[in-house]
């Protein structure tokens, strides 16, 4: 699939990608996330970047990336650097809310390598992995956000709601994790009820957003968890 430079970029990720590439360190993340999803489709913005470590970076590489990204976004505010679990996160806050992150990840499954970015030299990840990645997030997490962003590729033919259930399984299986056919369609079915629960379509002022949601709904209940065998 074609890539392109997005839109709308958020500033402080284009200069930190800027630097990475400038410093010969492009090559050691790859783009993932909405930013990536950016690269093929866009139809939203964001104001983050997540990333993933290539699987060859040293530890010694790592921490030039991060070393990197906090000398280019320190003369914009304050910057801290958080790690949990296999995920490290430089982060900007500006007075006393955060305006910027950029997260990168240690990758447990790839199901293709990545392509390179159309506007600087870094690595981006290939289509079938960032909705393959999308999948779990809307398995695992259930977002709105994930929600409309499945919907979204779908109802604009860029894949098939088949193709993600797909690219779930094989993403799943490639990781060690469960692809239980059971345990996805019960874990969609919850996220859906915990959104009405939350935010009933009574509960939607304006008609166009509450028709927008019901669409949204209607889609998953009756195509896409049917689309799961």
């Amino acid at each position: 699939m074609k890539t392109h430079r997005p839109k709308t970029m958020p500033a402080h990720a284009q200069i930190c990608l800027q630097s990475l590439a400038e410093s010969g360190l492009g090559n050691r993340i790859s783009l993932g996330g909405a930013f990536g999803l950016m690269h093929y489709f866009e139809y939203r913005s964001t104001f983050d970047v997540d990333a993933w470590w290539h699987p060859d970076a040293t530890n010694r590489e790592r921490q030039r990336v991060v070393t990197v990204l906090e000398a280019t976004l320190q003369p914009f505010g304050s910057v801290r650097t958080r790690s949990w679990g296999d995920v490290v996160s430089v982060e900007l806050r500006t007075g006393a809310r955060k305006a910027f992150s950029f997260q990168i990840a240690q990758r447990s499954a790839q199901l293709e390598p990545p392509t390179s970015s159309p506007w600087a030299d870094i690595c981006l990840d290939s289509f079938p992995d960032l909705v393959a990645n999308k999948m779990v997030a809307l398995v695992e997490r259930g977002a709105p956000r994930d929600l409309l962003d499945i919907y979204t590729l779908c109802q604009e033919n860029l894949v098939t709601a088949a193709q993600c259930w797909q690219l779930w399984r094989r993403r799943q299986t490639l990781a060690g994790s469960d692809a239980e056919s059971t345990r996805a369609r019960l874990a969609i079915q919850t996220h859906l009820a915990r959104l009405e629960q939350h935010r009933p379509l009574a509960s939607i002022a304006d008609a166009n957003a509450r028709a927008s949601a019901q669409r949204v709904r209607t889609w998953f209940k009756a195509e896409f968890v049917d689309a799961l065998t």
